[in-house]
């Protein structure tokens, strides 16, 4: 049986994006015709002819706009996911209005070139969710800023744009929806997650996995059910052993941290001095109105 995305004559499926949609957290092995990723696996659900992950590690909405975008219009597909974000809060120099002009230079180009474009809201980063609360509350400002930014883009793009939320469409795989790191999806994770975006995708307007905006010339609606869609999913593996966390950690968890932590410490301080000075007169002021 194929799905009706997979009966356009040559459907193609671009991914924009970072390490997330690069498939970094997932494992694959032969049958997975498509490589690693979500973005790859929706591929395979909607019967895609041709797939070209366009995503790189580390990539910014800068980086998309500025580079990937180009690649993406040359190869003029029917349908583009963008997932992008997660670096730009990481920065010592995050700014989310230059997250919503990217988005919007690339959502509009891709929907004025008559493709269809999924994008993907995201989840808080669970690393962070670890950190004392005034870190949390920092992080979780940044990424509900970013995801602001892509409500906002979908609701005045100029095409066919769905909307998925990565936490909702990764939640189903429960404690095993997350890589060790915390920041990318497990295989399990990257799976479900395809199977979300191919979901909001087939259902349509009002939807609670999506919202679509304006009508699309290919019809995603899939005559199978969510398990015959699983089935068509490569294999995941059996989640890591308590020693391989603890190996992962040590070769590549703490080096990553290091790295990252040279650019992104001093600007998360700032941040979380920042909020704190911008809650101190709303707590001195709720403290004189106690004493009235």
């Amino acid at each position: 049986m194929t799905p009706p995305a997979g009966r356009e004559r040559g459907f193609r499926l671009v991914a924009l994006g970072d390490s997330i949609t690069v498939g970094v957290g997932d494992t694959v092995g032969p049958d997975a015709v498509h490589g690693p990723g979500w973005a790859a696996h929706l591929a395979t659900v909607l019967g895609a002819e041709t797939f070209i992950n366009l995503a790189t590690e580390g990539a910014r909405s800068r980086d998309v706009v500025g580079t990937q975008l180009t690649a993406a219009l040359a190869l003029r597909p029917h349908l583009a996911t963008v997932l992008v974000g997660g670096n730009d809060v990481l920065r010592s120099d995050f700014d989310a209005r230059h997250t919503l002009a990217d988005l919007h230079r690339t959502v509009g180009e891709l929907c004025r070139a008559g493709t269809d474009v999924v994008l993907v809201l995201l989840p808080v980063i669970g690393l962070f969710e670890l950190c004392p609360r005034l870190v949390r509350r920092v992080m979780r400002r940044r990424v509900a800023s970013i995801n602001a930014a892509v409500e906002e883009v979908a609701s005045s793009a100029p095409g066919w744009v769905v909307v998925v939320d990565a936490a909702r469409g990764i939640a189903p795989a429960g404690s095993r929806a997350w890589h060790i790191d915390r920041v990318h999806p497990s295989p399990l994770g990257h799976r479900t997650l395809a199977l979300s975006a191919a979901s909001a995708l087939s259902t349509g307007p009002g939807s609670e996995n999506g919202v679509v905006h304006a009508t699309s010339s290919i019809t995603y609606t899939t005559p199978f059910s969510s398990a015959e869609a699983r089935g068509r999913l490569p294999v995941a593996p059996e989640p890591p052993s308590v020693v391989e966390r603890v190996v992962w950690l040590l070769r590549a968890g703490l080096p990553w941290c290091v790295r990252r932590g040279r650019d992104f410490l001093p600007g998360l301080l700032r941040a979380v001095v920042h909020d704190v000075r911008s809650q101190a007169p709303r707590r001195t002021r709720y403290a004189a109105a106690s004493r009235r």
